[in-house]
């Protein structure tokens, strides 16, 4: 006896009958998602009313996918503003004084990518420019005596 969800019954042209209520499992051995299968006397063959199932579930992924999407980009921009003392220095830019400094272990909860739970992270929009190469210097040679320190 066949059982399949109604995504695959849809794929080979079958639709469940109006008043068929399925069996709740597990999708695969990770239990991780459920799903509702139905035998073959559950299902009727319409392949029109298939096809549309089908052109639904493929919308919806889409719209998912696309979110997705987006909240990827904009984790990474963030990523990209969010570094260390040490990452700033190097690029030519210093931490204020009064930089809000955030932990990794705080910045991994927000998105998906990973910080490292040992560093702190300030905003590009708390650092500077130097006026001058003494400057960078002095910012340099402080952070060789005091390491990646919050003050």
């Amino acid at each position: 006896m066949k059982e399949h969800t109604a995504l695959q019954w849809a794929k080979i042209g079958y639709v469940p009958k109006p008043k068929a209520k399925g069996v709740e499992r597990w999708t695969n051995c990770n239990h991780q998602r459920k799903a509702i299968y139905f035998t073959e006397e559950q299902v009727r063959e319409d392949k029109e009313a298939a096809a549309s199932l089908l052109a639904a579930k493929r919308k919806e992924y889409y719209k998912t996918r696309k979110e997705t999407e987006r909240k990827e980009k904009e984790a990474a921009r963030f990523r990209e503003l969010m570094k260390t003392k040490w990452q700033w220095l190097q690029e030519g830019r210093i931490p204020n004084k009064d930089a809000r400094w955030k932990s990794g272990r705080e910045l991994n909860g927000r998105n998906g990518f990973s910080y490292g739970n040992d560093y702190c992270y300030c905003h590009y929009d708390d650092t500077y420019e130097p006026a001058n190469q003494a400057e960078m210097d002095a910012a340099i040679e402080d952070f060789r005596k005091n390491g990646n320190s919050w003050a």
